[in-house]
C-alpha cells in the first residue's frame, strides 16, 4: 500500500470506493538534468503549472508533484482520461519547437480503487498499481488498467490491450490496455506483445568491411544488396535498410530485431559474418560464418543470402514446425509449405485458393512425406469452415488427405486432429473425442495440431484444456496464425473468464480486423462488462463488415455440445444488438 503525501488538493472524505489514480513520470529525466539542469528545471515548471491547471480543470486533485513524478486522483475515469490526453498533447506541442535532444516526455498509468486520506497523506492500492502501470507505458503514452478501461465506456477512444501483466508488489496480474491516439513517436515497450500475431521488422545495417582490399569492399556490398533483395522476399516479414552508420538512428522504432555484417580478410582469405539481435535484449538470437577465397566471394552472395533468410524464417516466423519441414530436403518445398501457411493466414478466399495449389504442389513432389498431404487436409478443412467452398465436399477432400497423411506415418498427429474436427463439425462428438483420446503424436512440434486440438476441445466444452492447447501452438510458431487467439478467446469466453476473453479478441482484430468469430466475442464479452456503448458499436462493425451474415444462424451452426453458453452468447449479441430480438 502506497502512502503519499498532500501539498494541494480539494477537501477529500475519508474513502472513496471509485476514485482514479493517476501517475506520470517525465522519461530520461536523469539524462535531461545531467545535461542541463537549469534548462530542465525550468520545463519542469512550466509542465508543474500546465499539470496542475489541467487536473483543476478536470475536477482533480493534484497529490503532488515532485521532481519529475506527478500524482492525482479523479472523481471518475473519463475526467483522469481527459487529464492525461490534454497534458499529453500540449506537451508534443511544446516539443515542436525543442531541439530532439531537449524534448521530453511522461509515461503515465491509471488504476481505480479505494482511496483514503488521512493526515494529509493518501492510502490505496489504486496508487500502487498505477505508478506499476506507468513504467509499463511507452514514452509520451497513456497506459491503464482493465478497471479504468471498463469505467471508460466510450467508443470514441480507441484502446490496444497488451494483455495481463504482473506487477512488482502486486500478487494479482493485472489487464493492462494503452491508448492509441496519442500523437507522441515514443516506441511500444518489449513486454507489448503477449500475443507474437504482427509481423516483424528487421533493420539491415551497413556491412563491415572497412579493413579489406577495395575489391573485397566492393563485393561486400554486393552481399548485402543481395541479402535485402532475398529478406525482402519473405512473407510476413517487413525490411527496413539503414544505409549508412549515421543513419543507425534512423531505424523504425517498431524494428524489433537487427542484422550486423561483415567481411574479414587476411590475405587471400575472407571470413563473412551475420549476426542476428534482439533489439530489445541486444542478445544474439542467430549467428553465422563462412570462408572463401576472395576470388569466391562473389560466388558466396546467393549462399549468404539464402541461409540468413532461411534462418530468419525459422527463427522469427516459422517457429519449432521448420524442424519438421526440413524433412522435405528441398528448398522449393519447403518455400512452397511457407508460402502456403503465408496464403492461408491471410484470411481470404484468394489466399486459401493459393494455398491449396502450393500444397499441393508439395504433396505431388513428395508423395512419401506427410506434410503436403496433411497441409492440404487442414486447407481444405479450413476452407469448409470459412464457406470457401462446398462444406461437405471440403470436409471429404480433407478427410482423404488426411488419410493420405495417415498411409506415410504422419508423426504430427495433425492427419488424426483433422479427422476429429471433421467429426466435430458433423456434430459427432463423442466420436471426435474418441480420435482425440488416441492421437498419437511422435514430433510434437506442428503448431497446426494443437490448434486444432483446441479448436475441438472448445466444442466439447473443454475450454481450459482449449485455452492450454492454444498457447501451446502459439509457443511453437514465430508469427501466430490469428486462428490460434481466437480459439482461445472464444474458449476463455465459453468458460466465463469475460475479460480475457475480451482482451485477446481485440489483440486479434488489431491484425485481422475482419474476423467474425473474434468480432462476435467481443461484443458479447463486452456486454457482460457492463460496457453497453463498446457493445453496440462493436455490433454496427459486424453489421458492416458482415451485411449477409446471420449472426443467429451462424450461432445455431457452430458444433458446441453444450448449448448453455451459446444460447448465453446469443442473449449478449442481442443486447448488443448483433441479433435483432424476437
Amino acid at each position: 500500500m502506497m502512502a503519499i503525501s498532500r501539498r494541494k488538493s480539494r477537501t477529500l472524505s475519508q474513502m472513496h470506493t471509485q476514485m482514479v489514480a493517476l501517475n506520470a513520470d517525465v522519461v530520461g529525466y536523469t539524462r535531461l538534468i545531467a545535461d542541463d539542469l537549469e534548462a530542465t528545471t525550468a520545463t519542469m515548471d512550466e509542465y508543474r503549472d500546465l499539470v496542475g491547471r489541467r487536473v483543476s480543470e478536470s475536477n482533480g486533485t493534484l497529490m503532488n508533484f515532485v521532481g519529475d513524478n506527478f500524482m492525482a486522483v479523479f472523481g471518475s475515469a473519463m475526467d483522469a482520461m481527459r487529464t492525461a490526453i490534454a497534458v499529453t498533447t500540449e506537451i508534443e506541442t511544446m516539443n515542436a519547437s525543442r531541439l530532439s535532444a531537449r524534448r521530453s516526455r511522461f509515461r503515465m498509468g491509471m488504476d481505480q480503487g479505494a482511496i483514503a486520506v488521512s493526515g494529509g497523506e493518501y492510502f490505496g492500492d489504486a496508487l500502487n498499481i498505477a505508478a506499476r502501470i506507468q513504467a509499463l507505458a511507452r514514452p509520451g503514452g497513456i497506459s491503464l488498467s482493465g478497471r479504468v478501461y471498463q469505467a471508460l465506456d466510450e467508443p470514441a477512444l480507441r484502446f490496444r490491450p497488451t494483455g495481463r501483466q504482473r506487477l512488482k508488489g502486486i500478487p494479482e496480474e493485472v489487464e493492462v490496455y494503452e491508448f492509441a491516439d496519442l500523437p507522441g513517436d515514443g516506441s511500444a515497450s518489449p513486454t507489448h506483445r503477449p500475443l507474437a500475431l504482427e509481423s516483424p521488422t528487421v533493420a539491415i545495417l551497413p556491412i563491415h568491411a572497412e579493413m579489406a582490399d577495395e575489391s573485397v569492399r566492393a563485393t561486400a556490398e554486393v552481399l548485402r544488396t543481395d541479402l535485402i533483395h532475398r529478406l525482402a522476399s519473405v512473407p510476413q516479414l517487413k525490411v527496413f535498410e539503414i544505409k549508412t552508420e549515421a543513419d543507425r538512428g534512423g531505424a523504425p522504432a517498431s524494428a524489433r530485431y537487427m542484422i550486423e555484417s561483415g567481411v574479414h580478410q587476411v590475405g587471400d582469405n575472407v571470413r563473412v559474418y551475420a549476426e542476428l539481435f534482439d533489439v530489445t535484449t541486444m542478445n544474439i538470437v542467430k549467428a553465422h560464418k563462412w570462408t572463401a577465397k576472395v576470388g569466391d566471394l562473389f560466388g558466396l552472395s546467393d549462399a549468404f543470402a539464402d541461409e540468413v533468410a532461411r534462418a530468419i524464417e525459422v527463427e522469427l516466423i516459422v517457429g519449432e514446425p521448420a524442424g519438421l519441414y526440413a524433412d522435405l530436403d528441398d528448398p522449393k518445398a519447403i518455400e512452397q509449405v511457407y508460402l502456403g501457411w503465408y496464403q492461408l493466414t491471410i484470411g481470404t478466399r484468394e489466399g486459401w485458393a493459393r494455398s491449396l495449389e502450393l500444397f499441393g504442389e508439395v504433396a505431388r513432389s513428395h508423395p512419401d512425406i506427410p506434410y503436403g498431404h496433411g497441409l492440404l487436409a487442414f486447407a481444405y478443412w479450413t476452407g469448409g469452415q470459412s464457406g470457401w467452398g462446398p462444406p461437405e465436399e471440403m470436409l471429404l477432400k480433407a478427410h482423404d488427405h488426411a488419410e493420405a497423411a495417415l498411409a506415410v506415418d504422419d508423426p504430427t498427429g495433425m492427419a488424426q486432429m483433422i479427422k476429429a474436427a471433421i467429426l466435430m463439425s458433423q456434430r459427432r462428438g463423442a466420436e471426435a473425442l474418441e480420435t482425440l483420446e488416441t492421437v498419437e503424436i511422435v514430433r510434437p512440434t506442428c503448431d497446426a495440431t494443437f490448434g486444432l486440438e483446441g479448436s475441438v476441445r472448445r466444442y466439447l466444452g473443454q475450454w481450459e484444456k482449449a485455452v492450454d492447447r492454444a498457447d501451446t501452438a502459439m509457443r511453437l510458431t514465430g508469427v501466430n496464425k490469428p486462428w490460434y487467439p481466437t480459439i482461445k478467446a472464444c474458449s476463455l469466453f465459453i468458460g466465463g473468464r469475460v475479460e480475457q476473453a475480451a482482451t485477446v479478441a481485440e489483440m486479434v482484430l488489431e491484425h485481422q480486423p475482419y474476423n467474425l468469430e473474434a468480432l462476435l466475442v467481443l461484443a458479447a464479452a463486452q456486454v457482460e462488462l457492463g460496457l453497453g456503448r463498446r457493445a453496440r458499436a462493436t455490433a454496427e462493425l459486424i453489421r458492416e463488415r458482415y451485411p449477409t451474415v446471420d449472426v443467429g444462424d451462424w450461432l445455431d451452426a457452430s458444433p458446441y455440445q453444450d448449448r448453455e453458453p451459446v444460447d448465453r452468447w446469443r442473449d449478449d449479441l442481442i443486447s448488443a444488438g448483433a441479433i435483432a430480438s424476437e
